[in-house]
């Protein structure tokens, strides 16, 4: 397994909280679907099979804690070409304003499953946002994968 930061380990871990809806400590195939259908990825259940049995490596036919962090350490931390970053965003961005508001994060939260407070949207956003405009431009969501 790849080596990450603490930081890293904090975003993964909520990011798997964000996945695991029910908080069963395990992403099930439905909770997996649900994340992919919310990004809009479509995903044949052939191929959601798939996706789950790559990362179920204990054959439990769920992803726990572990299994997400291998898989994710792997991939979601290695250097992303500005391409790959540009078309991330556009899942986010969905009127193609260049911008990530919150009503679209809000939005694809939502489609995921997660009900969150506006307040606490809004400190995803800030959180994100260094020139204070209130919305995460693709240079600021890019700063992410630094």
């Amino acid at each position: 397994m790849a080596q990450i930061t603490a930081n890293q380990e904090r975003e993964l871990r909520d990011a798997f909280n964000l996945f695991d809806t029910d908080h069963s400590g395990k992403i099930s195939k439905l909770e997996l679907k649900k994340v992919l259908q919310a990004l809009n990825i479509k995903a044949s259940d052939d191929e959601l099979q798939k996706l789950l049995q790559k990362m179920d490596t204990d054959n439990s036919g769920e992803i726990d804690y572990n299994e997400f962090k291998k898989v994710m350490s792997e991939s979601f931390f290695k250097k992303y070409s500005k391409q790959d970053l540009e078309a991330a965003f556009k899942k986010f961005d969905a009127d193609n304003n260049g911008f990530i508001t919150t009503h679209e994060l809000s939005h694809i939260l939502s489609r995921m499953g997660r009900h969150i407070s506006q307040n606490d949207v809004n400190a995803m956003i800030k959180s994100l946002d260094s020139s204070g405009d209130g919305k995460i431009s693709l240079d600021e969501f890019c700063k992410l994968f630094d």
